[in-house]
């Protein structure tokens, strides 16, 4: 456990060899589903940056070469969740795609139930979803999730794009923040 100058304390609750075994297999099984199919990876906000950097980099290594879109979206305000905004994005960019939401956390999942809700208004072939951390004990709407890194009850994860404030966003194992958060 660390401490940061603020009082946040730091636990660590999965090792960088971890993140990166855990993220291998889930590029396997990605590179298992698209097969012959060139996909669309829609990366949301900053959060999911390096997440995504990662997965791109193990697909591409065994010659998939998705489309990465980065789609800026917000939901939260320092650690208070606000109503999801989206960058004006015309939905028709994904008429007969093959997309991957590519998100750090799926917590209560309206954010990615506006991004899913947005490639389906343009038609997409298919829809497929990967999350680097699931709390599906906070989930308010229902989400399809097809790739999940890691499943959490509940914290405030940091680490691997994920930040508090925008601090402890490049660590490069996870952990939870604990203190005056």
């Amino acid at each position: 456990m660390s401490l940061d100058p603020s009082g946040i304390s730091l636990r660590e609750i999965h090792s960088s060899e971890e993140v990166r075994l855990r993220i291998d297999a889930l590029a396997d099984r990605i590179l298992r589903d698209y097969a012959g199919q060139s996909p669309t990876l829609v990366v949301i906000a900053e959060g999911a940056r390096t997440f995504a950097g990662e997965l791109v980099e193990r697909l591409s290594a065994q010659g998939l070469q998705p489309e990465i879109v980065f789609l800026r979206v917000s939901r939260t305000r320092g650690t208070s969740l606000v109503q999801v905004q989206i960058e004006p994005m015309d939905p028709s960019r994904f008429e007969k795609s093959d997309v991957l939401v590519v998100d750090d956390i799926a917590d209560e999942g309206r954010t990615l139930e506006a991004v899913i809700e947005l490639v389906q208004r343009g038609r997409s072939r298919s829809l497929r979803v990967a999350v680097l951390v699931s709390k599906q004990g906070r989930r308010k709407v229902t989400v399809s999730i097809d790739y999940i890194g890691f499943e959490l009850k509940d914290g405030w994860v940091v680490g691997l794009g994920m930040d508090l404030n925008g601090r402890f966003r490049d660590l490069d194992y996870l952990a939870l923040a604990e203190g005056p958060v």
